[in-house]
């Protein structure tokens, strides 16, 4: 054996410690959690004293991730993608086992890679943005939360995981977005953004549910069956899952959530709804592409939705007063078409245009206040065929949905005098 390929043969042996990949931030995160404990009860002095461990725990085990999942990338590079990776039993649900298992191929290795890259920029970004805030530590613990539990959706062996990294990157949502908690707007946005999602989430559970009574398995290779599923089943599989992406990645008719999630300060808008998170719909999608292929009136339905989403995406784009809810709005419009695309049975250059929209975006948004400070002009006036055509104004601006959302929610509607783009404060920052 020569000296090469005894070194790629050795780095194919380290990919065996994937489980550390998702596990290093979840432990920043409750190492955070704990000194937020320990703190509890001190002056704002105090707090200010210990932003710089908080800013490190969590920036250094997002970059020990990137670290390990650079050696795995170098691993694939020297031979095949390795083959799953499971680590014994976890639990049975009903004859059901489920394993603690991980995949390691072209999509979920580069884009955790990715994720982790991502992550990491946004945290030493955030260490200076955020110094003196009132929430510095609250922050750091949600954007490790939330790193872990990415990681843990795009890494997942099997559908039971990836619904744990699905929910801890919800819980992570619901904390940044009412990061100020003290302002009622920010928390009932938080509110309704968990509520909003909470409906993905039901179809999720549905899917798991489902996969486990007509095919016996929660690993992504065995949800497209052996060709015996009758097609009943296979459409009621695939519409739990559809309907969990559809709500995470703010499709038509869940668009209106995202615009209310940029009450969070900046970094986190970033990370997840301008370039990761947004994106998990997508993810969910092609690993579940078997199946799908198998439910014509379901990609159909990915089609129409894609392509509504992007245009009314790109209609709000137009209204909106600053740059934070254009992003999102051009983020909506971009994803949408990721989704038109997947109907269109083009997985695999949806799932490359993915990764490539994540990168833009986390650069857009981490750039925007610089540049706003930097320019100093104000946004460009909405198009005159647009404020000549009132109907499509209003829709744009979301009133109907936005009043609807509210009062499902036992909320005062929003004043009118708002697009749904978040509050100065939260603009700002």
């Amino acid at each position: 054996m020569s000296g090469l390929e005894a070194l790629f043969s050795a780095l194919a042996e380290i990919t065996r410690l994937v489980w550390l990949v998702p596990l290093l931030p979840l432990l920043a995160a409750a190492a955070i959690g704990l000194r937020m404990l320990a703190l509890a009860g001190q002056g704002e002095g105090h707090e200010e004293a210990h932003e710089p461990l908080t800013a490190a725990l969590a920036s250094h085990a997002a970059l020990a991730a990137l670290v390990l999942l650079l050696v795995f990338d170098l691993a694939a590079l020297g031979s095949a993608w390795p083959s799953p990776l499971a680590f014994g039993d976890w639990l049975a649900i009903g004859m059901t086992p489920v394993r603690v298992s991980f995949i390691l191929d072209g999509y979920s290795l580069p884009m955790a890679t990715l994720v982790a890259l991502i992550a990491w920029i946004a945290l030493r970004f955030s260490a200076t943005y955020l110094h003196r805030e009132g929430g510095f530590q609250r922050f750091f613990l949600g954007m490790s939360l939330f790193l872990a539990g990415m990681l843990l959706i795009v890494l997942a062996g099997n559908v039971v995981l990836a619904f744990i990294g699905w929910e801890l990157a919800g819980i992570a949502s619901w904390l940044l977005i009412g990061y100020a908690w003290e302002r009622p707007v920010a928390t009932g946005n938080a509110l309704l953004v968990f509520v909003t999602n909470r409906v993905g989430d039901a179809g999720f559970l549905l899917g798991i549910g489902l996969a486990v009574w007509s095919v016996g398995t929660v690993d992504w290779a065995g949800l497209a069956g052996d060709g015996t599923m009758s097609t009943v089943s296979a459409r009621m599989l695939a519409a739990g899952f559809v309907l969990a992406a559809l709500v995470k990645s703010a499709q038509l008719p869940f668009t209106p959530w995202i615009a209310r999630a940029l009450e969070g300060p900046t970094p986190s808008s970033a990370v997840f709804y301008g370039s990761l998170m947004v994106h998990a719909g997508v993810f969910l999608l092609y690993r579940l592409q078997g199946l799908l292929l198998q439910v014509p009136d379901l990609m159909a339905l990915l089609l129409v939705v894609g392509l509504a989403t992007a245009l009314y995406g790109g209609l709000c784009a137009l209204v909106q007063s600053d740059v934070k809810s254009a992003l999102i709005f051009s983020t909506v419009t971009q994803v949408g078409l990721l989704f038109f695309l997947c109907g269109l049975g083009q997985f695999s250059l949806a799932a490359a245009c993915s990764g490539a929209h994540a990168a833009w975006r986390a650069y857009q948004f981490l750039l925007a206040p610089s540049y706003m400070h930097l320019v100093r002009r104000p946004a460009p006036p909405v198009p005159r065929w647009l404020l000549g055509q009132r109907w499509l104004y209003t829709a744009a601006l979301q009133r109907g949905v936005a009043t609807l959302l509210d009062r499902a929610a036992g909320q005062q509607p929003a004043d009118p005098s708002d697009t749904g783009s978040g509050s100065r404060r939260a603009r700002a920052r």
